[in-house]
């Protein structure tokens, strides 16, 4: 069994298999199907960087309620696999799945998500940095981007 720091990765697939949205769609010029699957996760984070100031206002975030609280951020991963025989789709799925568990995994290892802006296409220049950490607990609300844990001290 594969250990992440905080839950097991049968939990993390649990969760994306009653979580994930997958599609499929045809692409007739490779005689395949595509299946897509897109997961909101959360995300503890522990620190928010901004190279430009203007970008906090796209924040629906507070980057000094990180150092007093439990936030957690609801990021969206993405994958995608093909299969030229409907017989294959478990298996695509399955692909798909695992695909999303170590994309979730790979960026809690690297401990941080970067977003890039540009004054082209955003209006604006520059990357914020969310510091990232396993959840305090796995849930799920469809809608949400975020959610808030008070801190408490701990005894021992």
């Amino acid at each position: 069994m594969v250990k992440t720091n905080k839950f097991a990765y049968e939990e993390i697939e649990s969760y994306i298999k009653e979580h994930a949205v997958l599609k499929i769609r045809e692409a007739p010029e490779y005689d395949a199907w595509i299946l897509t699957g897109k997961i909101k996760f959360p995300l503890l984070i522990t620190k928010i960087e901004c190279t430009n100031s203007a970008l906090l206002d796209l924040l629906n975030i507070n980057p000094h309620q990180c150092q007093s609280e439990h936030y957690h951020y609801f990021f969206e991963f993405y994958a995608g696999c093909s299969y030229t025989r409907e017989e294959l789709k478990p298996f695509a799925e399955h692909e798909v799945i695992k695909s999303l568990i170590t994309a979730i995994c790979k960026t809690v290892e690297r401990g941080y998500i970067k977003e890039s802006y540009s004054e082209e296409e955003d209006g604006i220049d520059g990357t914020i940095t969310y510091y990232v950490k396993w959840p305090i607990k796995l849930i799920w609300h469809e809608t949400a981007t975020s959610y808030v844990l008070p801190k408490t001290m701990k005894n021992k």
